[in-house]
């Protein structure tokens, strides 16, 4: 089944829209700014080449649809979909920031690449922890548990970018202090308690491709092929994280407002301080 019709931008595309030319076009890298764009225009449904655009129900991504029908093209898509436009707000305000920090560091070539590497990754590892939920936990719903979202992509990219930067205070929310060394962590439960129908594991399989990038044997693996420009010495720091939305496929995607964890955290990079504090002002 496919869904043509268009849909129209609200109040979150605004916002989007106006937090991406308060930092000005020329500011944002290639990469991080395509990103956004195809996301955006998948969302909007925006007729492009006659592309049909598939219903969250034929690209999220679940045990039962991908492994076990056998669907894998949902790996890769499910990513590039979101349930509403304020799911697609926040992950797109939140790799804003991420992408202009880790795109001028590791360069457009090796972002890409590492955007994609972390896009099959992630939901890969989220199949793997919800059939081991499954199998050795009981709960048989994961099975059916049907995900659509980049935030898990960000869950990643935020591990990452904590390692390039010295470790210090962050504040989640603007409340809450706790060392970056923890905040995706704590990000992590603080979302699943505000947001019930976020995926948890999907977000806890981005921490854990982040971790297996930054701590174990991803990225030697991944620069045999495309180098990063450049590969400094990984420190602790972190930036505002993405969300995810969870449905069964059966069901109509929730609607509503995702909220946001913002968060500050010192440190000497200028161009990542500037863009946090460009959304917290968002």
């Amino acid at each position: 089944m496919f869904s043509g019709s268009r849909r129209g931008p609200g109040l979150a595309i605004f916002l989007l829209a106006t937090q991406i030319f308060q930092v000005g076009l020329h500011n944002i890298p290639p990469v991080t700014l395509a990103t956004i764009a195809i996301n955006t225009i998948i969302f909007l449904r925006i007729p492009i080449l006659n592309i049909r655009y598939p219903s969250l129900g034929n690209v999220c991504i679940s045990v039962v649809n991908t492994w076990y029908k056998g669907d894998w093209k949902r790996i890769a898509l499910a990513a590039f979909f979101h349930a509403d436009e304020w799911h697609l707000y926040y992950n797109m305000a939140s790799m804003l920031f991420k992408g202009m920090s880790l795109e001028k560091r590791l360069g457009s070539a090796y972002f890409v690449y590492l955007l994609a590497v972390f896009t099959i990754l992630t939901n890969g590892v989220l199949l793997g922890l919800n059939y081991a939920t499954d199998e050795f936990l009981g709960y048989h719903e994961y099975l059916s548990h049907c995900a659509v979202g980049f935030s898990g992509v960000l869950f990643a990219l935020k591990v990452v970018t904590t390692y390039y930067l010295p470790p210090g205070i962050q504040y989640i929310m603007g409340i809450i202090p706790i060392h970056s060394r923890l905040a995706c962590w704590a990000e992590l439960f603080l979302i699943q308690i505000l947001v019930p129908n976020a995926s948890f594991t999907g977000h806890l399989a981005g921490i854990l491709v982040g971790l297996l990038y930054v701590k174990g044997p991803l990225k030697p693996i991944m620069d045999i092929f495309i180098p990063a420009a450049n590969s400094p010495s990984y420190t602790y720091k972190a930036q505002a994280t993405g969300y995810r939305n969870q449905y069964h496929p059966r069901q109509q995607p929730p609607t509503g407002n995702y909220g946001n964890t913002r968060n500050l955290n010192q440190g000497e990079d200028e161009d990542l301080a500037e863009a946090i504090r460009h959304s917290q002002a968002g």
